[in-house]
């Protein structure tokens, strides 16, 4: 039985190393990190997707904008400020290419309209505070790999 593909898009591999520890057997994982891969990997069909929000790792000519676009010579203030909104910045752009599969989005906010609002523009989005635990986060993605049932 094939298990339900998950991207996990990250600048490192913390969480797929972690959801692979403790639900790779229900699941795969599979661990991108910029707008180019996760792009490509949704041709795989995943029932979900992951996004780390900071991603101070990544090189800055790999950085997309608010428009989806990456650049060479892109650093300083204008990087720092993209790598900190990167995993909703590659969501924008998947959405706008068209990928509809439901999201996850790792960030702790303290504004509800801030959160209201990603999860509006970004549907189907649901944004996760890092004190979820992991009990939670299985139930999402078991929900989510039912097809048909929308994300809570």
């Amino acid at each position: 039985m094939t298990r339900p593909l998950v991207l996990v898009c990250e600048d490192g591999d913390e969480y797929r190393e972690r959801f692979v520890r403790f639900l790779g057997d229900e699941f795969e994982f599979l661990r991108v990190d910029d707008h180019a891969s996760a792009l490509a990997a949704c041709a795989r069909r995943p029932v979900a997707l992951l996004f780390d929000m900071d991603f101070r790792r990544l090189p800055p000519d790999r950085l997309v904008d608010e428009a989806g676009a990456t650049r060479s010579g892109r650093g300083g203030e204008e990087g720092r400020r993209l790598a900190e909104m990167q995993g909703a910045l590659i969501l924008r752009a998947l959405r706008a290419a068209g990928v509809v599969t439901p999201a996850l989005l790792f960030v702790d906010l303290d504004d509800r309209a801030r959160v209201g609002f990603l999860e509006r523009t970004l549907a189907p989005l649901s944004v996760v505070p890092s004190a979820e635990g992991l009990g939670g986060l299985a139930a999402r993605l078991r929900a989510l790999s039912v097809p048909g049932r929308p994300p809570r």
